[in-house]
C-alpha cells in the first residue's frame, strides 16, 4: 500500500514496517496512483518481505515466439538494488509468473531510484 508522497520522501508501507526513499531532488509530478502499465509490456513487481524487486521486459522477438527478460535485484532502500538472476521466458509463460506473483503479495512499483 502506497502513502502519499511528503516532500522529497516517497514512502510504502508493509506489514509491520515503513520503507522510506529520499530522492535529490524534488518530486513534483509523481502520483499516489500505481505506475500506469506501460504499452511495451515493461513492469516491476516488488516484495518487501523478501528485499526484492523484480523487472519484466520484452527481448526481440524470434522465430520462436515472443521473450520477455525477468531480472531480479536484492533491495534493502536506500542502497541501490544489487542484480541476482537474469531469465528469459516466453511471454505467455511470464504473464503467467506476473499473475501467480500479484497473488502471491508481491506489489506493481516504480523502478528503483539509481
Amino acid at each position: 500500500m502506497s502513502l502519499p508522497h511528503v516532500g522529497n520522501c516517497w514512502q510504502t508501507l508493509n506489514a509491520n514496517r515503513v520503507v522510506v526513499i529520499i530522492s535529490g531532488m524534488p518530486i513534483k509530478d509523481r502520483s499516489t496512483h500505481p505506475p500506469p502499465e506501460k504499452p511495451d509490456g515493461e513492469g516491476w513487481l516488488a516484495n518487501a518481505d523478501q528485499q526484492k524487486i523484480v523487472q519484466f521486459m520484452h527481448d526481440r522477438p524470434t522465430a520462436h515466439g515472443q521473450w520477455v527478460i525477468l531480472r531480479t535485484f536484492h533491495w534493502r532502500p536506500p542502497d541501490y538494488p544489487i542484480p541476482q538472476t537474469r531469465r528469459r521466458m516466453l511471454r505467455h509463460n511470464a504473464i503467467e509468473a506476473w499473475q501467480t506473483m500479484l497473488k502471491t503479495g508481491w506489489q506493481r512499483c516504480s523502478p528503483p531510484v539509481r
